[in-house]
């Protein structure tokens, strides 16, 4: 080991025993600023795959997904959104970069929107996910982005409803930012983006909004999907 190694190992030792650090699915003990544990990490790749499109959401367009919804990336998003964790989030959309292989969906041609957050949920996350990992497919794949939607109205999270409530829920919440050059999007292919789709209530109406804008094809792409049970 080198001096600079050794400087850092020390750096490390000390933040370990003066601020302790723990993965954030399990706790189990990590270096200073790690959020996975070996054995979480490894359970979340194993659990991402490249976009697979799925056929049980209510979308009149194609829904593609990195993983299923269930066990370690379940628990992973839902850390993201209610602790909040900022750290967490950005090494699930690390891992989505090197293990989903997004670039097999994404084209650079494409224009990337993400689902939007209203402001008053915006002040108490710090952070819309669903922004933050659009822009960093978009980055991936060396295509466009932009956040040409808006939430209009606070509405109950959709984890709350049932699934005749979900679609009422977000009635009149979305719109198309105003000052947006709708001409920029005519004829592109609009990739939709969002942590989690369970109905695709939200991606529909997004997507009802985005039709404004006249584009040749609208996808979505999300994180993980929580497939129906038949």
């Amino acid at each position: 080991m080198d001096l600079k190694e050794s400087f850092i190992r020390l750096l490390k030792d000390f933040a370990a025993a003066f601020m302790p650090y723990a993965c954030h699915r399990c706790r189990t003990s990590t270096d200073f600023g790690v959020v996975f544990c070996a054995d979480c990490h490894a359970r979340l790749v194993s659990a991402l795959h490249p976009p697979r499109e799925t056929d049980d959401t209510r979308c009149d367009f194609a829904v593609y997904t990195l993983s299923s919804y269930s066990s370690v990336m379940a628990d992973v998003i839902r850390i993201i959104k209610y602790h909040p964790s900022a750290r967490l989030l950005k090494a699930l959309a690390e891992a989505c970069h090197k293990h989903g292989n997004i670039e097999s969906l994404v084209k650079k041609s494409d224009v990337i929107v993400p689902v939007p957050m209203h402001s008053q949920r915006l002040s108490q996350r710090g952070f819309n996910q669903a922004e933050k990992l659009a822009a960093s497919f978009a980055s991936i794949a060396g295509c466009h982005f932009s956040p040409a939607l808006l939430r209009t109205r606070a509405t109950r999270p959709q984890a709350d409803c049932d699934e005749e409530e979900r679609r009422d829920n977000l009635k009149g919440a979305f719109a198309v930012d105003r000052n947006l050059k709708r001409g920029a999007f005519a004829n592109s292919h609009i990739i939709l983006v969002d942590d989690v789709a369970t109905t695709g209530s939200t991606l529909q109406l997004c997507a009802d909004k985005l039709r404004e804008l006249k584009p040749a094809k609208i996808s979505a792409l999300v994180v993980s999907h929580a497939y129906k049970k038949f």
